[in-house]
């Protein structure tokens, strides 16, 4: 009896862990349903979406529509470096894990009986560059930003002229304060510092041997960094007559960084001018206070007496609050210079070109070349160059991930190869029209660079005429 009562009870148990397998698999297979629902209805809302998408591409090659292309999915992390390289010697093969995950893009969303012009636009929403809107707004908003010539007028400028001075020495401010914006926010400070340093060295030039002398623009500006900014004077472009090349070179390699040791670049003129006879002029362009624990006033004192009272110090302060102007107005007095306030880049140009200028008459019967001459063209050329450069990596990086993936289906023959060649006719066309726009930019670009340059050798030659008359005048 026992035996059989056993039995029965095992006959339960297996009966009841049936059940219960049958009803743990109706339940795995039911969210194994409810995952594949959840999974299509997910793949069917990334498609609807890049339709939507795909439709609001064009593959014009049209300037506005380029401009509002945006990166591929596959491509949007991709460098400027990488996307920019020269392709001069052929472009590597892709990577083959892209390849197969563009690849495999494509086929999600695309089928062989799509126009070849949605392939084309699949190929872009993609692996389309990133780059395309930046490289053409570059090129298409270049300007050649020539510096304007300091040419004064004979009505503005006082009766009584500077004399040219035999020596002068720049000392440009490039402390981390010249990193702000200036007051009509439209450049650094330190930019437009620059632009007014190098104008007025190339006029200043033309009488008077030159020097640039920078300080700030070591270290930087913390205090673990102040000694080595604060003793950081630096001669970038030494003591002689002005290249303009060489000084564009030695200006643009200054950057600003750090402390003020104004009193520090002061003494290094004096040290610096020692053995110089003439007159030697210091011109200051500075935004701000001494800050590394120096005297600039008996700086400037010094620098005085060592130069038999030919030397001055002449500053401007660019943006200064009053605690530097008052500073600033004391180191000029006992320079026996004079003291200048510039509020915002055209007051800091205009008062270098009338009150530190050298006499007009003098200027004109000087070799004057103040216009843009053949290394300044060649190198605004150059930056026209550069970019219509990168740009044309682009394209052809671009058309060659296009071109890559359609090889690869058509190995598979996925894609028949009629679809093929209507798919490479119509991709010719845009990488044509493309570097044709490219071209058309570059070259217009390129005159624009001639023709400015050619308007403002004009005007000097105009201006050049003028106070030769007007010397010629004043000596009869």
């Amino acid at each position: 009896m026992r035996k059989y009562i056993m039995l029965l009870l095992l006959v339960v148990i297996t009966i009841g862990c049936s059940n219960e397998d049958a009803r743990q698999s109706e339940e795995v297979e039911e969210e194994s349903k409810e995952e594949q629902v959840n999974k299509d209805e997910e793949n069917t809302d990334q498609s609807d979406e890049v339709s939507s998408t795909l439709s609001e591409i064009s593959i014009s090659s049209e300037l506005e529509v380029i401009k509002q292309l945006s990166p591929g999915q596959l491509t949007k992390e991709l460098s400027y470096e990488e996307e920019t390289e020269g392709v001069l010697w052929g472009i590597d093969d892709l990577d083959q894990g892209f390849l197969e995950e563009l690849k495999d893009a494509i086929q999600s969303d695309l089928t062989v009986t799509d126009h070849p012009e949605t392939f084309l636009k699949t190929l872009i929403y993609y692996a389309g560059s990133p780059y395309h809107s930046q490289l053409l707004s570059e090129l298409e908003d270049y300007h050649p930003n020539y510096q304007e010539p300091l040419l004064p007028r004979p009505e503005t400028v006082e009766d009584e002229e500077n004399e040219a001075s035999d020596y002068a020495y720049i000392l440009l401010d490039a402390s981390s304060s010249m990193l702000m914006e200036a007051e009509d926010e439209s450049k650094q400070r330190m930019a437009i510092a620059k632009d007014a340093v190098e104008s007025f060295a190339k006029t200043i030039g033309e009488s008077s041997d030159v020097s640039l002398v920078a300080f700030g623009h070591k270290g930087d500006d913390s205090d673990s960094g102040k000694e080595k900014s604060c003793s950081g004077i630096e001669e970038v472009y030494p003591l002689g007559s002005f290249e303009g090349e060489k000084f564009h070179e030695a200006v643009s390699s200054v950057e600003a960084k750090g402390w003020t040791p104004l009193a520090a670049a002061i003494e290094e003129v004096m040290e610096l001018s020692a053995e110089q006879e003439g007159n030697v002029t210091v011109y200051i362009v500075s935004d701000g206070v001494e800050t590394c624990d120096g005297d600039p006033v008996k700086a400037a004192e010094n620098f005085v007496k060592n130069s038999d009272d030919e030397g001055t110090v002449n500053i401007i302060g660019f943006q200064v609050d009053q605690e530097a102007e008052e500073q600033l107005t004391a180191v000029a007095e006992a320079g026996q210079g004079e003291y200048y306030a510039a509020n915002n880049s055209e007051e800091l140009q205009s008062t270098i070109e009338y009150e530190w200028l050298p006499s007009m008459t003098e200027l004109a019967w000087a070799p004057v070349n103040l216009a843009p001459v053949g290394w300044e063209i060649m190198r605004k050329q150059e930056e026209v160059n550069e970019i219509s450069s990168d740009w044309s990596a682009v394209i052809s990086r671009e058309d060659h991930r296009f071109r890559s993936v359609v090889s690869l289906l058509e190995e598979e023959e996925w894609i028949p190869e009629e679809k093929v060649t209507q798919l490479e006719e119509i991709m010719d066309e845009r990488k044509q029209a493309l570097e044709d726009l490219n071209a058309t930019l570059r070259d217009e670009k390129k005159t624009l660079v001639d023709t400015e340059a050619k308007e403002i050798k004009e005007e000097v030659e105009e201006w050049v005429e003028e106070m030769r008359e007007l010397r010629e005048a004043s000596s009869s």
